[in-house]
């Protein structure tokens, strides 16, 4: 009762916490305006072969991560608005540069510097919501801020597609993405971070830790203590980059391109509404009191998406596999901003950002390297074991460690 009563004098929605999702929001669905076309767009321009038109996904993926490797601790040091400031002016840079005519070549330091600025944007905006989030209240909050990121990988992609289908051009796709990423930098003006939380890092880490600095060697580029939660949030976005990637190949297989264009909505619209009656949960019993379910609902997922031949049994495949990646993202990040000390979070949410940024980038190279001998059916058939896979990884690094409770 004394915890209740806590977590409903602990104020969520504050003006700060709504900016932040605000940003995050237009960062995500910036990216994913552009992220379904932008292949499509070289091969139409320039005239270049798929394979070299996905140069623009991996020169992103690349830069991201580098990013997040090395700039990640920078977050700490410069503070939360001042990194947000910086990954948004670059962000927004990049995007308006979508609209210039240029080369493959001049495009392809456009995506580099694209991938920096939203790692930058992304990082810090996370940083600052664990910030601002009571602490009693992590799950939900997180759960809430996360799932502006879920609601544009549905909104995002259905837009572009919408916008291109109707004027029949790039250059209206890429000005809604850059009218976006705009949005998201003017609105830092209403940002306001209080001094006592800016100077978390001051008053509330250790006092061997200095801000921005987590140790020698691999340490100072990564959070270390993030690492094992972070190998678990790998293995389930590498099944993730298994549905982005090739669903529309595969429908086209089974003869269900039309339902297909439902999926990503079916999947959005699960996490939505899933997370925060999630977030709460996890608040009241744990993490361990859902997380479980996630992996067995990712994998059962990805049985029936292998098993597909009607419209009813994708986009069922698709509430299943939705609830699953998505509880899961938004619980590790939870726990992550709970267990992180205050002068390691921008590093620490970067580590998390990178370990989906690595199963997203290497996941369709493997995944794509199977589908020859074994086909789309048995690689998703695969990727189930690869759910359960995760799920034994969380609970030899993470999960035996917690209490388990349902009730």
């Amino acid at each position: 009762m004394e915890r209740d009563g806590a977590r409903r004098g602990e104020r969520l929605w504050t003006r700060t916490f709504i900016v932040l999702m605000g940003v995050n929001f237009c960062s995500a669905l910036s990216f994913y305006l552009v992220m379904v076309k932008i292949t499509e767009f070289a091969v139409d321009t320039y005239g270049v072969a798929p394979s070299v038109a996905g140069l623009l996904i991996s020169v992103y993926v690349i830069a991201a991560l580098l990013t997040r490797l090395f700039f990640g601790g920078r977050i700490d040091a410069w503070g939360v608005k001042r990194s947000l400031v910086i990954g948004s002016a670059v962000n927004a840079a990049a995007m308006l540069l979508y609209l210039v005519p240029m080369g493959f070549v001049p495009l392809l330091a456009v995506r580099i510097a694209h991938g920096f600025g939203f790692a930058i944007m992304s990082g810090s905006a996370a940083a600052g919501a664990a910030l601002v989030i009571p602490r009693a209240r992590y799950g939900e909050g997180i759960g809430y801020f996360s799932m502006m990121q879920a609601l544009a990988t549905g909104v995002g992609p259905f837009v572009a597609i919408l916008i291109t289908n109707v004027f029949g051009g790039y250059v209206p796709m890429f000005a809604c993405a850059s009218a976006v990423a705009v949005l998201a930098l003017l609105s830092l003006a209403l940002l306001n971070i209080p001094p006592r939380q800016e100077k978390a890092i001051e008053h509330d880490a250790p006092k061997h830790i200095h801000p921005g600095k987590g140790g020698r060697g691999l340490g100072s580029l990564v959070q270390l203590s993030v690492v094992p939660l972070a190998a678990v949030l790998l293995l389930v976005y590498l099944g993730y980059s298994g549905v982005l990637s090739f669903i529309t190949l595969y429908a086209d297989e089974r003869g269900l391109s039309e339902a297909v264009s439902f999926y990503f909505v079916v999947y959005a619209a699960v996490i939505l509404i899933s997370r925060p009656p999630v977030g709460m949960r996890i608040d009241r019993m744990g993490e361990n009191s859902t997380i479980y379910f996630c992996f067995v609902s990712l994998a059962v997922g990805f049985v029936l998406l292998a098993l597909a031949d009607n419209a009813v049994l994708l986009l069922v495949s698709a509430a299943f596999i939705g609830f699953g990646i998505g509880a899961t993202q938004s619980i590790v990040q939870a726990v992550i901003a709970r267990d992180t000390p205050p002068d390691e979070l921008g590093k620490a949410n970067s580590t998390f950002f990178m370990s989906m940024d690595l199963g997203s980038g290497v996941g369709p190279i493997i995944i794509g390297a199977v589908i020859p001998a074994i086909g789309y059916s048995g690689s998703y058939f695969v990727l189930a074991g690869v759910a359960l896979v995760a799920g034994a990884l969380y609970h030899v690094v993470h999960g035996r460690k917690q209490p388990l409770r349902f009730r």
